[in-house]
């Protein structure tokens, strides 16, 4: 309950009292009916256009302006006044409703994150409870509540805006009478002066008070519902920071593994380079030996030519019994005991090899002349004239730049469809537009054009790539099909792009 609230049942309170038994002017009333009735509308935020257009039809006609038509003043009945009565009170109803509802909500959503909303089981359950608490029925549904109270509203705007264009409340302007505020005054100056009034005064200051108090717990509840909504945050902090404290040590954990991953590649290579230079060092011994044998090898051999050469056969003989490898070329110098060959000899081994080389060349002639007798024996191919493939000519270059344009103006019209979205105007507020049936169809008919013509470039695409891959398509008597291979390549294709 806002203080609006309580200033104006503090009012009524007042009016019941002091200025029950006053004549209502049915003029003041009726003007007062429209302002509440705009307010409730307002407070409601609902397109409810019948019935601001019944209370702009009920101004036109109040009284207040010397316009032809107009009346002076405006009279009705008491039950016209019950009906006033019944369907503010319907309207304050339907505000409160609206107003807890409201108000349950917003406690509900506080604790939640941004991203969350309330089910809609849960507003259902609040409007429940509000309109069991306003309306005063047990298990009343709200919806129908609502909509018999707006029914209510428009029935006797309808009426009274009815009544007023056929003049049914019209009436002489009454004999002016002093404001009520002003005899109100008048009385209220009286009770001051009075001891009385001193004591109603000081009643009312206790009501006041009363009033002040309840305001007071008022803010203190909100206050704690402050006091919640801090603990809630302060919670939500708290684990943010828990968060945070578990990826910094995450982060460090990371950090140090990778050190000491750093510090064992370091000492792996560290070994590795010491088990490098240890080989470095025993190849370099290694070469030093070797030099050195080279040396005393070169000595002995220097010291076997200058001996006496020796007969083939003894060379042959100290050969076998020095245990020689076997396939070692006769006539070399192995060792320092080993001399050269024979002449005689010499000469026997390279006609040995040359007549070796004759037969595998007369060999190697006859394998040949076979070979040809065969060949010539066979069939002749058939050789198919080769004819250049579509995707090598002039025309795939053509019909390729073709489809690269079809496709980038097909881009650009999604690309503005999906920028500029136009939405369909069903409040009609432009008389010349169409109308929002007409609109409707026209977005559906070009969304239709535009999945034909997807689909078109996209048979225009296959076929263009079929063309240019060989085998991949299967020409008919009415019309070229891809082939099956072709169509599974292009499945497996689009399986590893949507598993990628």
């Amino acid at each position: 309950m806002t203080k609006l609230d309580i200033y104006i049942k503090y009012y009524q309170h007042l009016y019941s009292i002091h200025l029950a038994e006053q004549p209502e002017d049915s003029t003041m009333q009726l003007a007062d009916h429209i302002k509440f009735t705009q307010s409730a509308l307002d407070c409601m935020s609902v397109e409810c256009s019948d019935t601001r257009q019944f209370c702009k039809k009920i101004r036109r006609r109040m009284p207040g302006t010397d316009a032809p038509g107009i009346p002076a003043a405006l009279a009705f009945g008491p039950q016209v006044s019950d009906t006033l009565l019944d369907c503010r009170k319907h309207l304050t109803w339907v505000v409160a409703v609206l107003q807890e509802v409201a108000a349950a909500a917003a406690q509900l959503i506080a604790p939640l994150a941004e991203n969350e909303g309330l089910p809609v089981a849960a507003l259902e359950e609040l409007a429940f409870k509000a309109s069991e608490q306003i309306y005063g029925t047990p298990s009343s549904n709200p919806y129908e509540c609502l909509c018999q109270s707006c029914s209510l509203l428009i029935s006797t705007m309808n009426k009274l805006a009815t009544a007023m264009q056929e003049g049914e409340f019209d009436a002489e302007r009454p004999p002016s009478k002093p404001p009520q505020v002003e005899l109100r005054a008048a009385a209220l100056h009286a009770e001051i002066t009075d001891a009385e009034g001193l004591g109603l005064k000081l009643e009312d200051r206790e009501t006041v008070i009363k009033e002040l108090k309840k305001s007071l717990k008022i803010k203190g509840e909100e206050l704690s519902e402050a006091n919640v909504r801090l603990s809630l945050l302060e919670k939500k902090l708290d684990s943010a920071a828990k968060d945070a404290d578990e990826r910094i040590e995450k982060v460090q954990t990371r950090l140090e593994e990778t050190q000491t991953l750093l510090q064992k590649k370091e000492k792996e290579f560290e070994e590795t380079m010491d088990a490098l230079q240890a080989d470095i060092d025993q190849l370099e011994a290694e070469k030093a030996e070797l030099k050195q044998r080279l040396n005393s090898q070169s000595k002995r051999t220097i010291e076997g030519l200058r001996g006496p050469p020796p007969s083939g056969i003894a060379t042959l003989v100290s050969g076998i019994a020095g245990g020689g490898a076997p396939g070692q070329a006769l006539g070399s110098v192995p060792g320092p005991g080993l001399v050269k060959d024979s002449p005689l000899l010499l000469q026997q081994i390279s006609a040995m090899r040359l007549h070796i080389s004759q037969l595998q060349h007369e060999n190697n002639t006859l394998k040949g002349a076979q070979m040809k007798a065969s060949l010539a024996a066979l069939p002749p191919l058939h050789v198919a004239k080769l004819s250049l493939p579509p995707h090598e000519g002039p025309g795939s270059e053509l019909a390729a730049g073709a489809l690269y344009r079809k496709t980038n103006q097909l881009l650009e019209t999604l690309n503005q469809l999906s920028a500029c979205t136009h939405v369909v105007d069903i409040t009609r507020s432009n008389p010349a537009a169409k109308s929002p049936s007409a609109q409707l169809l026209e977005q559906v008919a070009q969304l239709k054009s535009l999945s034909d013509t997807i689909e078109k470039l996209k048979d225009e695409v296959l076929k263009e790539t079929v063309s240019q891959r060989p085998g991949a398509m299967v020409p008919t008597d009415f019309a070229t099909f891809p082939s099956s291979a072709f169509l599974r390549e292009q499945l497996h294709q689009l399986h590893d792009r949507l598993i990628s």
